[in-house]
């Protein structure tokens, strides 16, 4: 029985990607735009990172008794990157198509963007404290 769970988990992962492999061929061979793309992660990442912050610090806020401006004008930013996104897809092909391609792109690229921010931020720090234990770097011109 462990097996045929297995077999179909597997199975719907694939005809998922299948699916999402098509949707994308579809909307290049009609409209000439691809819904996966890294700037198109970039923004889908940038608009979840400020919403999901946004609501957190709005919810913190709540419970410390404090202004909750901030986490407002965080969620505002974020709907405004979302709608920028909307926007960038119904442009490139119909209504449809362009919600549709957006609906997809925020619900698949939200674990990797919610997960890679904390990443982002790790290597940055590592990368800072390596910068600063380095040694001098001397340019000469010969």
């Amino acid at each position: 029985m462990g097996w045929l769970k297995l077999a179909l988990i597997v199975a719907i992962v694939v005809a998922v990607a299948k699916g999402l492999q098509l949707f994308n061929r579809h909307s290049r061979r009609r409209f000439g735009h691809s819904f996966f793309t890294t700037r198109g992660f970039w923004l889908t990442a940038i608009a979840i990172n400020l919403l999901w912050w946004g609501f957190y610090f709005w919810g913190k806020a709540h419970l410390q008794h404090t202004a909750t401006s901030d986490g407002i004008i965080l969620m505002v930013f974020g709907l405004a990157a979302v709608a920028w996104l909307l926007y960038e897809n119904i442009r490139d092909t119909d209504l449809l198509h362009g919600i549709g391609g957006s609906a997809l792109q925020l619900l698949l690229f939200f674990p990797l963007a919610l997960y890679s921010f904390p990443s982002l931020i790790m290597g940055m720090v590592f990368v800072l404290i390596a910068s600063y234990k380095a040694g001098r770097a001397l340019l000469m011109d010969r």
